[in-house]
């Protein structure tokens, strides 16, 4: 399963290519989902469940590729020692029509700049240098199709670079 978002640049961590999108403080997204089959037909989702996790980076620097515009280049990543609890900032998911494959990912406008949550501050001074990184994983749980009695679980990561407006 793979995931793609409108608008993504792509970016690559520790071997592991994902998309990412650039956010500004105080903005929420509502990023539209469509599982499909390989042929483009809608997959059937009935049984699947979603969920998301986050987990909050630093990072160094922040530029962009001469050579490949919609290539971003993070440099010195490092996991915040102390991440906010997640009923702090709202991160959602779920599906619109299970059996047409659709579904949505909310990230809500508070997913920085609340400090004493434990939720990094986007401050002007770190627009390029010291950014915050956020790593959304989506979730997807179903049925296995070799045996009904076993869940296949995959784990999708999206970056989201978050920058002060």
């Amino acid at each position: 399963m793979s995931l793609l978002l409108n608008g993504a640049k792509t970016m690559t961590i520790a071997g592991t290519e994902m998309q990412c999108l650039e956010i500004y403080t105080g903005e929420a997204y509502t990023l539209p989902i469509n599982f499909t089959y390989s042929n483009g037909s809608p997959a059937n989702a009935n049984g699947w469940t979603l969920s998301t996790t986050a987990k909050f980076y630093t990072v160094a620097d922040v530029t962009y590729s001469a050579a490949n515009p919609d290539e971003v280049v993070l440099g010195n990543l490092t996991l915040n020692a102390t991440q906010p609890n997640a009923n702090a900032y709202t991160l959602q998911t779920n599906f619109i029509n299970a059996n047409a494959g659709t579904a949505y990912l909310y990230v809500g406008n508070n997913i920085t700049g609340t400090a004493n949550l434990g939720i990094p501050n986007v401050a002007l001074a770190n627009n390029a240098a010291n950014s915050t990184l956020v790593l959304v994983t989506l979730t997807v749980s179903k049925a296995s199709t070799a045996n009904a009695s076993l869940t296949d679980i995959n784990r999708e990561p999206l970056g989201f670079i978050v920058r002060y407006q």
